[in-house]
């Protein structure tokens, strides 16, 4: 499956550097369901050095940004690193076996990619333990050529275009959840409004979106009821008790008792985030699932 290519790596490599920052950012989100990556700091490597001493690199977290050197099966590749006007591959280093789990989107052969991932020695038993939910799809001839060799059990897979080829798309949402999400996207936007409101001093848009909290904080205590959550209960009622006071005081003109009560109104609600929020592979937030 191996194409001979002239292989210019310079604007790829230009893409997959500021990936490599950006991600390098968000290392602790890295880990996906079925993997056993570390969440400590990623190290970026190049694919040769590896290759050359794999010893020092099993068990690392890493970036590596190489070319897909060869497509193996529908959820691993090898990737190699590449010299310019190199005319076919595998010249320069061997090839690193890339493993990836979570693959959603097809990697394109000779392509720049970024993946992060943890090194380990390969061994379809050490895979089997490390992604208990991932069944290996390589040929019995693909499993010998690497066996023991350095392979990369990956986490995300990135390409040149900046999308993450192995992102988990997000679960479906029950009905319920569906409702509890249009719910907090209400408070949102109403609570932006109502910090306008105190800045402006304006007591009509302050008390309306104090009512629209008030009615959403309502609403979620009873959907937290529901699911026997009595802290998220109690800060559903301190959070209503907060916008009614809100309420009250934009219509008093007591403008500093309503910024305090909005500032208060806040803080419970990032506890409540903090406790029962969750974000996906996607960016999106749910319910943490013993919340669901």
């Amino acid at each position: 499956m191996r194409v001979p290519t002239h292989a210019n790596p310079g604007p790829a490599l230009a893409v997959a550097a500021l990936t490599i920052l950006i991600a390098s950012l968000a290392a602790p989100q890295a880990q996906q369901a079925g993997t056993s990556a570390s969440p400590k700091p990623l190290m970026p490597v190049a694919a040769n050095t590896v290759a050359a001493n794999p010893d020092a690199y099993y068990g690392v977290a890493v970036t590596l940004t190489a070319a897909v050197d060869e497509i193996l099966s529908r959820s691993a590749f090898s990737v190699a690193q590449r010299r310019v006007g190199t005319m076919t591959t595998g010249q320069d280093t061997r090839d690193i076996l890339v493993l990836a789990p979570t693959l959603r989107g097809a990697v394109v052969l000779n392509s720049y990619v970024t993946v992060f991932g943890e090194v380990m020695r390969f061994d379809p038993d050490d895979v089997a333990r490390k992604a208990k939910d991932y069944k290996l799809d390589l040929t019995p001839e693909v499993v010998e050529k690497y066996r023991g060799r350095p392979a990369v059990l990956a986490t995300a897979v990135i390409n040149a275009a900046f999308v993450d080829l192995a992102k988990r798309p997000p679960p479906p949402m029950t009905a319920e959840e569906q409702v509890f999400s249009k719910l907090m996207k209400r408070v949102e936007p109403a609570f932006a409004a109502v910090r306008a409101g105190i800045e402006g001093s304006s007591a009509e848009t302050t008390t309306q979106n104090a009512a629209v909290l008030k009615q959403a904080f309502t609403e979620a205590e009873a959907f937290w009821k529901g699911r026997g959550k009595p802290d998220a209960i109690q800060w559903s009622q301190d959070a209503r008790k907060q916008a009614e006071a809100i309420e009250r005081g934009a219509a008093a003109g007591t403008w500093d008792v309503v910024k305090d009560s909005a500032d208060t109104l806040g803080q419970a609600c990032r506890t409540c985030h903090a406790a029962y929020r969750e974000r996906l592979d996607d960016g999106t937030f749910r319910l943490k699932t013993g919340a669901r």
